[in-house]
């Protein structure tokens, strides 16, 4: 089949590039397009969790803001102020007052105050024996922020080990100005529950309360209760700001969380939503709306190539047609299309007449091209596997033929065997005669070693002044018998340089399971021990 058979169709060129040209343009707007949407959408989320946060921050805030007012108006009561010295009635009257808050107030757990010396004033409530309010966390609370009120303490009940966030104020009394403590409990888990239901605007999401340096008042999971925010992130996290946001990893889960502080308490309330629940339908809206205009920009452009694949490639698939027949040699070249009289056309045409002229040229060219190239491809072929200096094979050709006659020994269980030779004293003739005599004894010793091997044996150039032989079908004395066959050939010989040249030779052969690597190495030791032992001798 012809050459121009093999080419693609330039209406499917046209309509191919232009579906590229396409969809780059489709997938840089649609990047543009996805990141200016996505970033606008997520501000959105975003805002909706920074509502919901700032609603339960009103409701944190309105919640002890009423505990707080009914603490002041506890703790300027006569009765609760001076209950150690008061008769029976005035402690009916105090736990009057105490339920009628507590029933008033859905939000509290206890109502009850401590005293310096050690009474304890509470409804339906035995303290275990040894019991002293001066030393519980509450009280000492208290002392640490008189004469204000102190909010938030969590800490856990004695009796039943209920999680319970105290709000409580000295009672002012004896001679060091304290006489008591009175204080309001609730229940941690039901703050924790009514953070979560109000904080359903995300199914993933919950609030909580923390202290302004981190450690945790209120959590839905109790055991975070006391700990520092960074323990839940496993980064730091600080409340510097007013409000603000910050994301972190639940163990393999992305979390966004928005904070904001609590006006006048030292709180704040953080929201904790899944990063997935608010980009996820984000992600989803994005990709169907970024999906159609993909889908109908990509209709409009298959459309339009269609049209210019037709009205440009006719006479371009005309001309093939033509073309083709020439090469082919055909004589009656027939077709009723007409070039339009255009650019297209004229190219056209000049190219078909072009075509003719040169074709008989551009064959006899190609004749003689072939020719040459098959002459240097021969020379090249033999350039790289021939060492440059001795006409021998050189290293990479050796080490290639040594692993095809290591297969082949190996696998029909025959022997073969190896020779290493090196030049005595190579570098006195170099440093005596010069390099120009160094090299004309390499030449030599080659044409020597190369006229008195087997027709079987492999010679090469293993580097500088060494060379390797392989022989095939030989064992060690074999192999031994023919190094120092060519040892007492190159010893007698007289060379040039008006000395008396000699080598050592290392022969080892191939052992059940062994690589080149090892009968090189035994080749190599041998060698070795040859030249350490006096030269001019032969060693397996």
């Amino acid at each position: 089949m012809d050459r121009i058979k093999k080419y693609k169709s330039i209406r499917r060129e046209i309509f191919t590039d232009s579906i590229i040209v396409s969809i780059i343009i489709v997938v840089l707007l649609s990047i543009f397009l996805f990141n200016w949407l996505y970033t606008i959408e997520l501000s959105k989320g975003l805002e909706i969790l920074q509502q919901r946060n700032y609603s339960l921050n009103t409701f944190i805030d309105g919640y002890f803001t009423e505990i707080r007012n009914t603490i002041k108006a506890l703790a300027a009561n006569k009765d609760i102020q001076n209950a150690p010295s008061i008769d029976h009635d005035g402690i009916k009257r105090v736990l009057a007052l105490y339920k009628s808050f507590s029933e008033a107030n859905k939000n509290i757990s206890y109502i009850y105050s401590g005293y310096e010396n050690g009474q304890l004033v509470i409804n339906d409530y035995t303290p275990p024996e040894g019991y002293h309010p001066v030393v519980r966390p509450w009280y000492q609370s208290a002392l640490e922020a008189k004469p204000a009120i102190y909010i938030g303490l969590p800490y856990q009940e004695i009796k039943t080990r209920e999680w319970l966030v105290s709000t409580g104020m000295v009672l002012p009394g004896n001679e060091n100005g304290i006489e008591g403590v009175v204080v309001i409990d609730s229940s941690i888990n039901d703050i924790a529950n009514l953070l979560q239901e109000r904080s359903a605007e995300y199914k993933s999401s919950y609030s909580l309360v923390a202290k302004a340096d981190g450690e945790i008042i209120i959590h839905h999971n109790q055991n975070y209760i006391n700990k520092h925010i960074s323990e839940i992130t496993e980064s730091p996290v600080s409340f510097e700001e007013e409000n603000g946001k910050f994301e972190y990893m639940l163990g393999d889960v992305p979390k966004i969380a928005y904070y904001s502080h609590i006006h006048d308490m030292d709180w704040v309330v953080i929201t904790v939503v899944e990063k997935k629940e608010i980009t996820d339908p984000i992600i989803w809206n994005l990709l169907l709306t970024l999906s159609i205009t993909v889908l109908i920009i990509l209709l409009v452009s298959i459309f339009r190539s269609i049209l210019l694949g037709r009205r440009f490639s006719s006479p371009l698939i005309e001309l093939r047609k033509r073309v083709t027949a020439v090469i082919n040699g055909e004589d009656n070249i027939e077709s009723k299309y007409v070039y339009p009289n255009n650019e297209i056309g004229a190219i056209a045409q000049e190219i078909e007449h072009l075509t003719e002229n040169e074709l008989y040229d551009r064959s006899v060219k190609l004749q003689i091209a072939n020719i040459l190239l098959e002459k240097k491809n021969v020379k090249l072929a033999k350039i790289s596997i021939t060492d440059t200096l001795t006409g021998l094979y050189n290293r990479h050709k050796i080490e290639h033929e040594l692993e095809i006659e290591h297969k082949r020994a190996t696998r029909h269980n025959r022997p073969f065997s190896i020779i290493i030779m090196d030049i005595d004293h190579f570098k006195e003739i170099n440093d005596t005669f010069g390099h120009q005599a160094g090299d004309a004894v390499l030449r030599k010793i080659s044409s020597l070693l190369d006229e008195n091997l087997r027709k079987t044996d492999l010679c090469g150039r293993w580097g500088g002044e060494e060379f390797l032989i392989l022989c095939p079908e030989t064992n060690l004395n074999g192999s031994k018998e023919l190094a120092e066959k060519i040892r007492q050939i190159i010893n007698n010989y007289k060379f040039d340089v008006e000395k008396t040249l000699s080598i050592s030779a290392g022969c080892s052969e191939l052992s059940k399971g062994e690589n080149t690597n090892d009968l090189i190495r035994r080749a190599d030791q041998n060698l070795y021990k040859a030249k350490k032992t006096g030269r001019n001798k032969t060693v397996g």
